[in-house]
């Protein structure tokens, strides 16, 4: 009996060596970082930036009309999607063999001007520089399958996503144990029952579904937006997410000593360096960070994971499962870039 062989995953294109998520690549030095940029995770999808390339520097803006202030009224998982784009943007020039450094928050008084990252197309590159990691930014996509709960994540793979990184103060945790996990499990199910309970929180979080932001097509999108902002839908949602964390065999958590704005752009690095090593891996990863949305749950991860004094920023559950096969919408570059 013969056995049929799977086909072979499609490999992504390549232009000029650099490995790219279509054929619209820019030849520009610059414009080819933000091209990767606009390719990182954000919450909710939203892509929350805007880019301005000069001769030698990219300054990275808040684009506040992308802000969700119901869901995230301190503006963390703003700036923590951010800091994404700019670990994004230096990956990118890693790869180019072109140095870059950063500086937050450049202008005082002006928060929309969250970094300035200069650029030398001379080199070097930085110290700790991940030019391997820029073909995972066109594979990469956030997991909302159910994980393997018997397949846990081996240790030599968690080391290495701990050594991913080295960036400010921030720090990779773990927690892998039955019963804590179950108990994480239920604070995410009180803080969604928390949030799905207001009716801003519903009505935002409709209206990224009706625009398409989690790549459904419509009709089906305004039908999930009518749904979320109308229909009493706040168990299924909430067990869905509840059960999704419970199946994950490991979730992490990244945190710092403070909880600047500094802070939280260097989390969001972090996580886009954590994330594109665990694709190498062939590891699965989903943000659950709207845990943290809500104050006490935030207080119950910090007990769960026995933080002391140090600040969640950002949480993500880490598995196997198979990997997600079409990617989240983008917005073209003409959009974000500004020459």
């Amino acid at each position: 009996m013969s056995s049929r062989l799977e086909p072979a995953p499609k490999k992504p294109p390549m232009v000029d060596g650099w490995t790219v998520a279509d054929a619209k690549f820019p030849s520009q030095p610059l414009e080819r970082l933000v091209y990767y940029a606009r390719l990182a995770p954000s919450v909710f999808n939203s892509q929350p930036w805007k880019f301005v390339a000069g001769a030698s520097e990219i300054d990275v803006f808040a684009d506040l009309g992308r802000w969700r202030p119901a869901a995230d009224a301190d503006k963390r998982e703003l700036h923590l999607s951010l800091g994404c784009a700019i670990e994004a943007l230096r990956i990118a020039a890693d790869f180019g063999g072109w140095g870059t450094e950063v500086s937050y928050l450049p202008v005082e008084g002006d928060e929309t001007l969250v970094a300035r990252v200069r650029v030398s197309l001379a080199g070097p590159k930085r110290d700790d520089a991940a030019a391997d990691l820029l073909a995972r930014m066109v594979t990469r996509h956030t997991s909302h399958k159910l994980f393997d709960p018997a397949k846990p994540v081996a240790d030599l793979d968690r080391k290495r996503l701990y050594q991913s990184f080295e960036i400010g103060d921030v720090s990779l945790h773990f927690l892998n144990d039955r019963l804590a996990l179950d108990a994480l499990a239920a604070v995410e199910r009180r803080a969604d029952t928390a949030l799905l309970a207001r009716p801003d929180y519903r009505a935002e979080l409709a209206k990224g579904v009706g625009a398409g932001s989690l790549g459904s097509m419509w009709p089906l999108a305004k039908l999930e937006q009518l749904a979320l902002a109308h229909l009493p839908l706040g168990n299924q949602v909430k067990h869905g997410d509840a059960e999704r964390l419970a199946s994950a065999p490991l979730v992490a958590l990244l945190t710092t000593r403070q909880d600047r704005r500094v802070d939280q752009l260097q989390a969001g690095q972090a996580f886009m360096r954590v994330a594109l090593k665990a694709e190498a891996l062939d590891v699965r990863v989903q943000p659950v960070s709207q845990v943290l949305e809500v104050k006490e749950a935030r207080a119950e991860v910090t007990r769960i994971f026995a933080l002391g004094e140090r600040v969640a920023q950002h949480m993500f559950r880490l598995g196997h499962a198979e990997a997600e096969k079409r990617p989240y919408p983008r917005r073209p570059l003409g959009e974000i870039l500004v020459k």
